[in-house]
């Protein structure tokens, strides 16, 4: 599964960060969010650290975490998502859903935050997953006529959540789990109007 690769990059960046501090370097981990963390600034009046760095940063804030406790969070839920998928999706087309709602997460971020600070982590690109795994129960559902009760309470348990971290966490970045929900959603429907996954044999 190509998210193996992807919790696999996410788990070795942690667990590096988190020796360096255990080893008295934790300014380490400051560092690598400067560097790789996504700040809204620079699509505006700020200046990059290195040419690229407002471009670079869209992908690679996606690897960096606070810690092993939001590190766990998001590749146990990243894991669940992803597995679920693939009894609908391609990897190919789930990487694409994973890949356009990291992006459209910094985005609405950035529009919705503009001067927040630095931002890290999968979450993003994780409710991205959700959106698209719940758009396109619907549409199966729709065309089966079968009750929407069980996804309707998916829905709500999943924006239950992430309303209950932004009260309890202010510095959860809730702008951008609406916007990965959002673009993995629109990119859930679309796959699913083009039909379910064939399987080669």
């Amino acid at each position: 599964m190509p998210f193996r690769v992807i919790i696999g990059l996410c788990v070795a960046v942690e667990a590096a960060l988190t020796l360096a501090g255990l080893l008295g370097f934790p300014a380490l981990r400051q560092v690598a969010f400067l560097y790789g963390g996504f700040f809204a600034q620079l699509l505006d009046s700020w200046h990059g650290l290195f040419p690229g760095q407002p471009i670079t940063m869209f992908v690679t804030y996606g690897f960096l975490h606070a810690g092993l406790l939001h590190l766990g969070m998001n590749m146990l839920a990243l894991a669940q998502l992803a597995q679920e998928l693939a009894r609908v999706m391609s990897g190919r087309a789930m990487l694409l859903v994973y890949g356009v709602s990291q992006i459209a997460a910094a985005l609405a971020q950035a529009w919705l935050a503009p001067g927040g600070a630095v931002m890290v982590g999968a979450s993003g690109a994780v409710f991205g997953l959700a959106g698209a795994l719940i758009a396109y129960g619907f549409v199966a559902l729709r065309r089966r006529n079968q009750p929407m009760g069980p996804l309707i309470r998916s829905a709500a348990v999943l924006v239950a959540l992430n309303v209950a971290l932004a009260l309890m966490v202010p510095q959860i970045a809730w702008q951008a789990h609406l916007g990965g929900a959002v673009a993995g959603a629109l990119m859930g429907l679309a796959y699913a109007a083009r039909g379910p996954r064939r399987r080669r044999r």
